[in-house]
C-alpha cells in the first residue's frame, strides 16, 4: 500500500480508499473489508445516504469487532443541495450513531447549497471540529472558484480551512455528469490549481466506472448495469485515444490497462487518493494491481495530453 498524510489527522491515508455504497449483506462486506486492511488500506468511505444507512452500520459493526477504531481513518459524507449549514451537525450525528464512533476523522460535505455563501458552510464546520466530533473536514462537487473563496475567506477570518476535495477524477474525463450536481476536477486548470496549492483530492469514479477494464469477465461486470452512463459520460473520441495509450504502457509494464489508467490517479503531482468501490475480494485484488505500477513523468503526461 501507498501512503499519504493529511494537516489534522495523526493517521497516514492510504492511497486507495475503499467505497461502501454496493455492500448488501454484513458477512460479504466484512470479508471485503478484512482483505482491503490486511493488505494495508485503512480509509474507509461512507455516505448518510449509502444503502438507506446500512452500509454505516456494517462497518460501525465490523470496526467494533476487530477492535481497530484508532488504526483505520473513517469517512462521514453527509448534506445534499438543499442542506443548510445549521443541518451538518445533526446529520453528522445520525452518522456517528450508526458507526457507533464518537468522532470521525474526516467529515466531507457530498452536497451543499450554492445558493448559501461558503464562508456560512466553513463557520458550521468550524463549530463542529470544536466540538471534537471532527478531525479534519472537506467538500464534494465544488468548482475551482468557490473553493478558493473558501480558502482565502477562512484565511482572513482565522477560520480551519477544507482539507480536503471530493470531486470526480479519473484519466478518463466525466463528458457528462454521472448525477445532477457532480463536478470534476478534469481540467488543467483546476489540476495546476490543486498542484500549485499542495491541495488533497479524494477522487470518486476514479476508474471511469470500468472505462479501461479490457478483460471480457471483469468488463461484464464492471459494466453491465452502467453501460448507458458509460457512453453518455466517458465515451468521446478523447478518451478512447487515452485508452489505447492506457493499453500500449499495459504491455511495456506487464499489466492491465486499468492498472494504469488507476495508477495515474493516484500519482499526480498533488496527493491524489483514489476512492474504489469493488463488490468482492476479487474485485478489490484487481484495483490493489496499480500500487505495483510506477508511471514516469513522461508516461503520464503522453497518457493525459490529448
Amino acid at each position: 500500500m501507498q501512503f499519504g498524510s493529511i494537516n489534522g489527522l495523526d493517521k497516514k491515508i492510504s492511497k486507495l480508499i475503499l467505497g461502501n455504497d454496493k455492500q448488501k449483506k454484513y458477512s460479504s462486506a466484512a470479508k471485503l473489508w478484512d482483505c482491503f486492511y490486511e493488505n494495508g488500506g485503512n480509509v474507509f468511505d461512507n455516505s448518510i445516504y449509502y444503502r438507506n444507512g446500512e452500509s454505516e452500520k456494517f462497518l460501525g459493526k465490523w470496526i467494533k469487532s476487530r477492535d481497530i477504531e484508532n488504526n483505520v481513518v473513517i469517512i462521514s459524507k453527509v448534506g445534499e443541495e438543499s442542506s443548510d449549514p445549521s443541518e451538518i451537525s445533526s446529520l453528522l450525528q445520525i452518522s456517528l450513531e450508526r458507526l457507533q464512533l464518537n468522532t470521525v476523522d474526516i467529515l466531507i460535505l457530498h452536497h451543499h447549497n450554492k445558493q448559501i455563501p461558503i464562508s456560512e458552510y466553513v463557520d458550521a464546520l468550524n463549530e463542529i471540529k470544536l466540538s471534537g466530533k471532527i478531525k479534519v473536514f472537506g467538500i464534494s462537487n465544488i468548482n475551482k472558484e468557490r473553493f478558493d473563496e473558501s480558502l482565502k475567506w477562512s484565511k482572513k477570518n482565522k477560520k480551519i480551512p477544507f482539507s480536503i476535495i471530493n470531486n470526480q477524477f479519473s484519466l478518463a474525463k466525466m463528458e457528462k455528469p454521472l448525477w445532477p450536481d457532480c463536478l470534476s476536477i478534469s481540467d488543467k486548470n483546476y489540476i495546476n490549481y490543486l498542484e500549485n496549492n499542495n491541495i488533497s483530492h479524494f477522487g470518486w469514479s476514479s476508474q471511469a466506472r470500468g472505462f479501461f477494464i479490457k478483460d471480457k469477465i471483469f468488463k461484464k461486470i464492471f459494466r453491465r448495469r452502467l453501460h448507458k452512463h458509460l457512453k453518455s459520460c466517458f465515451y468521446s473520441i478523447d478518451n478512447i485515444e487515452k485508452r489505447k495509450r492506457s493499453e500500449k504502457l499495459a504491455k511495456k509494464h506487464n499489466c492491465s490497462s486499468n492498472d494504469i489508467a488507476l495508477s495515474w490517479v493516484i500519482n499526480q503531482n498533488f496527493p491524489s487518493y483514489a476512492i474504489i468501490g469493488p463488490k468482492n475480494k476479487s474485485e478489490l485484488r484487481f484495483s490493489m494491481n496499480s500500487l505495483n505500477i510506477v508511471l514516469s513523468e513522461e508516461e503520464k503526461k503522453w497518457l493525459s495530453s490529448i
